[in-house]
């Protein structure tokens, strides 16, 4: 209680430099830390880009929807300091909607075909550039339904792959093969199956089609890319949908990893497990209806 009044809320609701300062005099003694840059001198540049995108219709349909069963009683709950934070609902209700982001079939895969999402448009905008231009690309996605949207979307379209996620269980053929097969064109992957030792390499595109809770957790991914034996640039998409939560998360995310950068000099991997109350209400509460009025 006392480092949250001392510290926490002057430095992230009040920006105080000076608190912010003394924090990181007093942890500065106890870090060890070594930047890829200050290591890896010769490493090829890294590109982060935020990629924007807007709902279709029918998804912003479909986000009201589901945002009107729930979100005034979840706001009434965390607005009552009083009551715990309903952490299991509202993280139901934000999967809901970040899947809809994402394709409102990756909540149905049988209605694909049957919905248009401004995402998926751009995501596939985006794959044909990268293949046009000679790129090899990689996916992550934090859902497997829509892994397998991507996969399915690859299949039709012949393009070669490889895949790899938490069941998978020949992965260092699929790693292989991308590696090594210039037939295959692009890597899909769960975040959660690509840690350390990987090698993806053979890539210079990174695309995030959703945004993980943890920036940590991504920049972990896009290194498998952006790492020794790498010689072209990467360029990383992050891609978000305006008007929705995405957008909200995107900021909170950001900030959160500015702040750890400029306190600690890092982005710790457990600093956003999960967000505070205020997040939480902020983020439900950034939704813009006036773009749901013509849908």
């Amino acid at each position: 209680e006392k480092f949250r009044d001392f510290f926490t809320n002057p430095i992230e609701r009040d920006k105080d430099p000076q608190k912010r300062n003394i924090l990181k005099k007093m942890i500065e003694p106890f870090l060890l830390r070594r930047k890829k840059e200050e290591v890896l001198k010769d490493l090829p540049k890294k590109t982060e880009q935020v990629a924007h995108c807007e709902l279709s219709a029918d998804q912003a349909k479909l986000y009201q929807f589901l945002l009107n069963q729930s979100k005034d009683k979840l706001l009434k709950e965390l607005e009552d300091s009083s009551k715990p934070i309903p952490y299991i609902h509202v993280f139901a209700l934000l999967n809901q909607l970040k899947q809809v982001c994402n394709h409102p079939a990756s909540l149905d895969p049988k209605k694909y075909g049957k919905h248009s999402s401004g995402k998926w448009d751009l995501f596939v905008e985006l794959l044909q550039e990268a293949r046009e231009s000679g790129q090899k690309v990689v996916v992550f996605s934090q859902y497997l339904k829509m892994l397998d949207l991507i996969v399915e979307h690859l299949k039709l379209n012949r393009v070669g792959f490889a895949t790899i996620r938490g069941a998978t269980k020949n992965r260092r053929e699929e790693l292989e093969r991308f590696q090594k097969d210039p037939k295959c064109e692009v890597f899909v992957a769960s975040l959660k199956a690509v840690g350390l030792g990987v090698d993806l390499t053979s890539a210079s595109v990174v695309i995030h089609y959703d945004r993980w809770w943890n920036a940590a957790r991504e920049n972990q991914a896009t290194d498998r890319v952006h790492r020794i034996g790498q010689q072209r640039g990467v360029q990383v998409f992050k891609m978000v949908t305006l008007n929705t939560l995405e957008e909200a998360i995107d900021k909170i995310i950001s900030s959160k990893g500015k702040l750890m950068e400029e306190v600690v000099g890092s982005a710790d991997q457990n600093q956003i497990k999960l967000f505070s109350r205020k997040d939480l209400i902020e983020i439900l509460q950034s939704v813009h209806k006036d773009i749901y009025e013509n849908a």
